[in-house]
């Protein structure tokens, strides 16, 4: 089940990397705007060291991230009915679900961070078995805590092969990103507009993961299937 939901997942993010980029590359753009004008999230010393965290950045990042997602969670839903949308058609249910967005986002965020206090595995368990949650929000109009509830126990048929394949295209996203990130900086030498490449190409690279929950969450939803009429005589 894991390579075959992983190949669905590949196939889907591929024939629709367009449609993808046209959501994740602003939202990319906005968040490197925001460090040129703010400062980056990470701030170093003058021997390259980390010396502490730029809070007001950081703060503006986390805000702007549940966006992100809602507009991507309506693109992927408009693809799979074949009919991928716009930015503005993308941007604008997801912004009217603002703050259940954040509120969601926010507690999954919460009891993450709670599995993070015990060992690295509880931490990825409970993202795995809350990440139908934004899913639930965005598509079915649940509450934050309705969707969290709901993610719960639609995840539990499906909680290992979707643990699994999450942590595999993880893995994956992040070979790939560093392969490109070494590559482009080789070449173009590591400067504003060469951070700004690699930052939408790896914006567009994570959006696999994206697209893996989305496919468990689209199999795990699923109506039943109609009963079989009665055969005739």
């Amino acid at each position: 089940m894991i390579q075959q939901r992983l190949k669905e997942s590949l196939y889907f993010w591929r024939r629709h990397l367009a449609a993808l980029f046209l959501v994740s590359a602003p939202f990319t753009l906005l968040g490197e705007a925001l460090q040129w004008t703010i400062g980056p999230v990470i701030v170093n010393g003058a021997d390259g060291k980390v010396v502490g965290f730029n809070a007001l950045s950081m703060s503006l990042l986390l805000l702007i991230r549940p966006l992100a997602e809602g507009a991507l969670i309506v693109q992927m839903a408009s693809i799979q009915q074949g009919r991928p949308r716009g930015l503005t058609a993308c941007v604008l249910p997801a912004l009217a679900r603002f703050p259940f967005l954040l509120a969601t986002y926010f507690m999954m965020a919460l009891a993450v961070s709670v599995g993070w206090m015990l060992l690295f595995f509880p931490a990825l368990w409970i993202y795995a078995r809350l990440c139908f949650a934004p899913f639930r929000l965005m598509l079915r109009d649940e509450g934050p805590l309705q969707s969290l509830q709901s993610a719960f126990e639609r995840s539990s048929s499906c909680q290992w092969p979707l643990l699994l394949t999450l942590v595999l295209s993880g893995l994956l996203v992040f070979a790939l990103a560093a392969v490109v990130n070494s590559v482009v900086i080789g070449l173009l030498g590591e400067n504003p507009g060469t951070l700004l490449v690699t930052g939408l190409i790896t914006g567009l690279l994570a959006t696999l993961v994206n697209v893996v929950a989305f496919r468990f969450w689209m199999l795990a939803d699923a109506p039943p299937a109609p009963p079989a009429p009665p055969a005739q005589d």
